[in-house]
Formats: structure tokens, C-alpha cells, sequence
């Protein structure tokens, strides 16, 4: 499977020896031509994602980063690391987040002071970008270059939600974004084959990379069922084998593309009638069911690669016994996905500003309980500052221990490395 480099920020930050180089670590002196690439001593050409104009240009294929390699370099950093820059590894959030400025229209398309300072005062992992952040492919590529210019320890997480098609669609929302946004999973599964869903991803992967995002916050991998219409439009079809092969083809797809990939929402909920947003929904079946049902599709996908799983914020009372969503769930988030399906990646919570979460927990209570279930990255706390404090006291109290966060750390950084988008040079 090819690999690309995205490029990333354009400052330059000493961490223990080494250097960031826009976005890439280096121990050694680069060059960067006007042409928009960076030539190593040893010969090595890296794209540094903009040309002389400004415009992204083509990333360069690299060779591939294996686990060990990644893992050491990641570990190395780590050493390197204070506890609060650690923590806030840890952290995706909404722009809106850092600053709540925005336009006449509501929108927020650049970067301000106050959401630089925030970045790099907390140490931020990745940004979350919606329509309200993206108004056309120029407007973009500026803000998410600005958004790696300001960060100083570490390349961002830029992330979207790109299914494809429907209300979950970046590319559907904004007019500028042509490529996407127009065939929804239920529309693939039902028409397309596995090779063409393939090829969608590589659609998807270049549009989101060509404007600056590196990680897609799709696809769906839960399997449909009639217990719940409206979800079931996201999903690629009822039949667990069918789901199974187009999953693993659309990851397939945006990996080939240069494009990190989250699989959601685990352990599935396809078979769950509500709105998982407002209200703790409750999965009867019974784990043998879900491991029949449910797994295949997620087994499929971290097989094709995905680079992240989103848990859901469902409830499994047959294995948590209390009404307690899947993500501050030790026996879902580390028996079964971690140990059980074997998956190596990052792990990150559901939305946490979503009302069934807000109206039941305070933001530091359900930020402490998803690390200590498992979750390595914390997906938009309602307050993220509060949710940053309370994990950073918890590991300062030795409620939570700094192993744990550093074996989260350890795996973002590692994806970062093998995704392209922190970029290390000895």
C-alpha cells in the first residue's frame, strides 16, 4: 500500500536534538527549493505541500515507516515531552472551541490570535473543521496551513467528516468541494462494488488532503438494520459480509489516497432505534450476537488498515450490567476492541459535546473515565479547557498513571509519523 507525505507546519521547534522542519523532526540540515520540496543530505526529496504560489502541490511517495521504526521514533519524542504537552496530545477539538469570534454568517474561516495561542498554550492534537470553517478549496488550504504554523511541538490532527454523501458530508455542504459529497454508504452498498467504493475513497482521500485534512472521521462500519431507518442511510448495507468488503474497500481507497481513517461507532448501533445524540440509547443484544453481527465489519477494517475507531456512546447493558456508554467502558473499549479485535491504533471517544453527554456528565468526569476505559484521544469536550485540566490533575494525583497517557501519546504520534503528517528526519 502506497504512503504519502503531507506536509505540515512551517516553523521551526527544537525537541530533545531534533528539529521540526515544516512538519517533519530532522537532526540534519534541509533544504527547501522554491518549487515547494525539501531535499535531505542524503538526497531524499519530501513535499512540503505548497508550491512558490501557495497552492498544494502533489505529495511525494516515501518509503514506508514500519511499526518498529515508528514506534521507537514515537517513544523517542515522548521522552522529550512535559506532562502537559502529553495531555494535550490527546485532544481533537472544534475551532469554535478555541474562539468563539466568528463572521456575520456565523462561519469561522481563519485563524485567530486566541486560537493560536490555545494551540499552542494547551499543547492541541488535532482541529475538527465543518462547513462553517471551509468556504472554498483557497479559503481552506490558507486556514489549515495556518493552523500548522501555529502549532509547535508536534503536527496536527486536521480532521473533517467526509461519508461521502448526505448530512454527514463535508464535500455536500460546501459548494467549492465537487468531487464528493454525492453518494452516501447506503447508496454505495447498494449500487457499487467493492473496486468502486475503493475508488471513492481516493476521491474523497485527494480532495480533503488537497485542502490541508489529514484525517477523515468516517467511515461507518456498523451493519444496518430496519430497527433504525434514518442510521441506516450511513451504513453500507444489513448483511454483515457485504458491509465487511465495502469497509475494508473504502479504507483501502483513502489510505491509497494518503488519508487517515477512523472506523465508527463501536461496538455499532445499527441495530438501536433513537437518536444516539440526546439520550443514552441501550443495545440488548448479547455479546455472542454482537460478536456475530457486529465485529466482522470492524475486523474487516482494521485489517484494510484504519489508522482510528470511534467509539459510540450507546450502552451494552449484557456487558457493562450498568447504563453506561460503550466509551467509559474498560471491558468494550480495551477487552474487546483492544485486545479481543486486536486493534493497534488510536481509539477516540464519540463527539462529547453531544446533548445526551452534556445533560448526564461533567466534562471532567467523562474525559478521566474514557482514558481510564481505554480511549486514547478525546473528541471535542463540551469545555475542553475543564476537560484538560481534569485529566491533567488526574495524572498529577496518581488517579490516573502517566504509563497510560504515554502509551496514548505513544500511538498518536506513531500514526502521525506513519500517516505523513509529522515527518521525521535523523
Amino acid at each position: 500500500m502506497k504512503r504519502f507525505i503531507l506536509a505540515v507546519c512551517v516553523v521551526l521547534v527544537c525537541i530533545g536534538g531534533l528539529m521540526i522542519v515544516s512538519g517533519r523532526l530532522s537532526g540534519d540540515k534541509s533544504t527547501v527549493d522554491k518549487q515547494g520540496t525539501a531535499e535531505t543530505p542524503a538526497g531524499t526529496v519530501v513535499s512540503t505541500g505548497a508550491g512558490a504560489s501557495g497552492d498544494a502541490v502533489m505529495a511525494t511517495e516515501q518509503p514506508l515507516i514500519s511499526n518498529e521504526e515508528a514506534f521507537s521514533m514515537a517513544e523517542d519524542i515522548i521522552k522529550t515531552m512535559s506532562l502537559e504537552e502529553k495531555v494535550g496530545q490527546m485532544f481533537l477539538v472544534h475551532l469554535s472551541q478555541l474562539d468563539d469570534a466568528r463572521t456575520e454568517d456565523g462561519n469561522q474561516y481563519r485563524l485567530t490570535h486566541r486560537m493560536a495561542g490555545m494551540i499552542r498554550d494547551y499543547h492541541i492534537g488535532g482541529i475538527y473543521l465543518t462547513q462553517n470553517n471551509i468556504g472554498n478549496q483557497k479559503q481552506a488550504k490558507k486556514l489549515t496551513s495556518a493552523l500548522q504554523e501555529s502549532c509547535t511541538g508536534s503536527a496536527l490532527y486536521i480532521a473533517a467528516e467526509e461519508e461521502g454523501g448526505g448530512e454527514f458530508s463535508l464535500s455536500a455542504q460546501v459548494a467549492d468541494l465537487k468531487d464528493t459529497g454525492y453518494t452516501t454508504q447506503s447508496e454505495m452498498g447498494r449500487n457499487m462494488s467493492r473496486k468502486q467504493v475503493a475508488h471513492v475513497g481516493q476521491t474523497i482521500a485527494g480532495e480533503l488532503t488537497g485542502i490541508g485534512v489529514n484525517l477523515n472521521l468516517a467511515p461507518v462500519a456498523d451493519v444496518a438494520s430496519d430497527n433504525n431507518p434514518d442510521y441506516a442511510l450511513r451504513c453500507f448495507g444489513t448483511e454483515p459480509d457485504h458491509v465487511s468488503s465495502l469497509v475494508a474497500g473504502l479504507v483501502d481507497g483513502m489510505r491509497d489516497g494518503g488519508m487517515a481513517v477512523t472506523l465508527k461507532y463501536f461496538p455499532g448501533m445499527g441495530n438501536v432505534p433513537g437518536e444516539y445524540t440526546e439520550t443514552v440509547l441501550e443495545d440488548q443484544d448479547s455479546l455472542m450476537t454482537l460478536r456475530n453481527h457486529n465485529f466482522a465489519s470492524y475486523a474487516a477494517g482494521i485489517e484494510a488498515g484504519a489508522d482510528c475507531v470511534m467509539m459510540s456512546n450507546i450502552s451494552v447493558r449484557k456487558i457493562t450490567v450498568k447504563k453506561l456508554p460503550a466509551f467509559m467502558s474498560q471491558d468494550i473499549v480495551t477487552s474487546l476492541l483492544r485486545e479481543e479485535l486486536d486493534f493497534n491504533g488510536v481509539i477516540m471517544t464519540p463527539p462529547l459535546n453531544d446533548n445526551v453527554i452534556i445533560q448526564n456528565y461533567t466534562p471532567g468526569f467523562v474525559v478521566t473515565e474514557a482514558v481510564k476505559a481505554g480511549c486514547d484521544m478525546i473528541l471535542m469536550p463540551e469545555d475542553f479547557e475543564a476537560g484538560y485540566k481534569a485529566l491533567l490533575s488526574a495524572v498529577q494525583s496518581g488517579r490516573i498513571d502517566e504509563k497510560v497517557i504515554n502509551t496514548s501519546v505513544r500511538r498518536i504520534l506513531q500514526n502521525k509519523i506513519q500517516r505523513g503528517i509529522l515527518v521525521l528526519e535523523q
